[in-house]
């Protein structure tokens, strides 16, 4: 009986932690310029940006493209606000600011769309 009871609340401690192991990456969105401009092609893609966050160790977990919500002049030439915006778990939302990404949630105006 004793040695029932010892498994029985053995396994109660293992369970909730072995739950909590498994519980998937809480995210946080970030952000970065893809660095095009009006009239011309160039800038980043996405996957580059995305191989940047992985060659740090940073997991990505969703990625799509977006605006700023800037407002810029219509001129070839000057930034047309795109931006790629990826999901990276909170707990590694430093590593993704020292590689240059914001907060997706500082931008307010920010807006997803394809990319």
């Amino acid at each position: 009986m004793r040695a029932l009871l010892r498994a029985a609340l053995l396994t109660l401690a293992v369970v909730p932690a072995a739950a909590c192991a498994s519980a998937p990456p809480k995210p946080v969105s970030v952000y970065l310029t893809l660095g095009s401009r009006q009239c011309q092609d160039g800038g980043r893609t996405l996957a580059e940006v995305q191989k940047v966050l992985r060659d740090a160790g940073v997991q990505v977990l969703a990625s799509g493209c977006g605006t700023d919500g800037m407002a810029y002049p219509a001129v070839c030439g000057a930034p047309d606000g795109r931006i790629a915006i990826i999901d990276v778990p909170e707990s590694q939302l430093e590593a993704a600011r020292k590689l240059g990404f914001s907060l997706l949630s500082e931008r307010p105006r920010a807006q997803r769309m394809a990319c």
